[in-house]
């Protein structure tokens, strides 16, 4: 939206819809919606705005970037494209637990998207593996959906916002183990059960779907290709006064960049680059 408005044409390429902000559900802590928005409908809205002012949208993936002369190649499946200035924003994906049976399961009882695949669960026993907001945002989500939530956890305790700890506590189809060091997801078709240790004692519990919230990961394939320096925790570098990275003309915003995982603060980003990306350009 900044750089259309800024006279620039702008090319925005990816799917809003795969973004950890449309998967998000409802926000209720965006400023000017009181009631909440729906993570969807927020990143529908941004791209009607920036389209009503000349934006060009395309739901091409990015494959590679080239770093020519004095432009960059972006090169799709199908086509490529040729651009002056770039601003990264492939956002990050959820972490996966790393255990015997999850990948083999993931679409058939192991899901990171609760809003996605949660309706598929109702009246149904499900457990949810992780530690912080998105495990309490899930509970509270899933509890209106299943039969049973079930809340693994490898902390003694569930690190989130208070208002959600006080939601959750009001749950009576609640339950919650903590100090769980999972170890399968087991089934034959579907998820049936997830092992998991406390201490040195193994146990198990019966399920109908594992949704896991284990934080975030950056998508990070493009910048590293491209020969952007990183963070040591391996966040796309930038100069957080104008999001300017170790490559003259490329721009980084949103959870890329690392720092706080808000929608507030990506969009706070997202501005600043672009505002750089307009005075680099002239």
């Amino acid at each position: 939206m900044y750089c259309a408005r800024g006279g620039k044409k702008t090319l925005v390429l990816g799917d809003i819809y795969s973004s950890q902000q449309s998967m998000g559900g409802l926000y209720e802590n965006y400023p000017g919606f009181p009631d909440g928005i729906q993570g969807i409908e927020l990143s529908e809205r941004m791209l009607s705005q920036a389209v009503k002012f000349g934006t060009e949208n395309q739901t091409e993936q990015v494959e590679k970037i080239v770093a020519l002369s004095n432009f960059f190649r972006l090169k799709t499946e199908n086509w490529q494209y040729e651009a002056k200035a770039i601003i990264l924003a492939m956002g990050a994906s959820h972490r996966a637990i790393g255990i015997p049976g999850e990948k083999e399961l993931t679409g058939r009882g192991v899901s990171y998207c609760v809003h996605c695949d949660g309706a598929l669960y109702r009246n149904k026993a499900v457990a949810v593996v992780g530690y912080g907001n998105g495990a309490a945002r899930a509970v509270l989500y899933l509890a209106n959906i299943a039969e049973k939530v079930h809340l693994l956890s490898s902390r003694e305790k569930l690190v989130a916002e208070p208002v959600y700890l006080e939601r959750i506590k009001k749950l009576s189809n609640y339950s919650a183990t903590f100090g769980a060091e999972i170890t399968e997801i087991a089934g034959d078709q579907f998820v049936s059960s997830v092992g998991f240790k406390v201490g040195n004692t193994p146990r198990s519990l019966k399920a109908d779907g594992v949704f896991v919230e284990m934080g975030m990961k950056p998508n990070t394939d493009l910048a590293v290709a491209l020969g952007l320096d990183m963070t040591p925790g391996g966040y796309v570098k930038v100069n957080r006064l104008n999001q300017e990275t170790s490559i003259q003309g490329v721009f980084a915003a949103g959870d890329l960049t690392g720092g706080r995982l808000q929608v507030a603060t990506a969009v706070g980003s997202g501005a600043s680059a672009a505002i750089s990306a307009l005075q680099y350009l002239g």
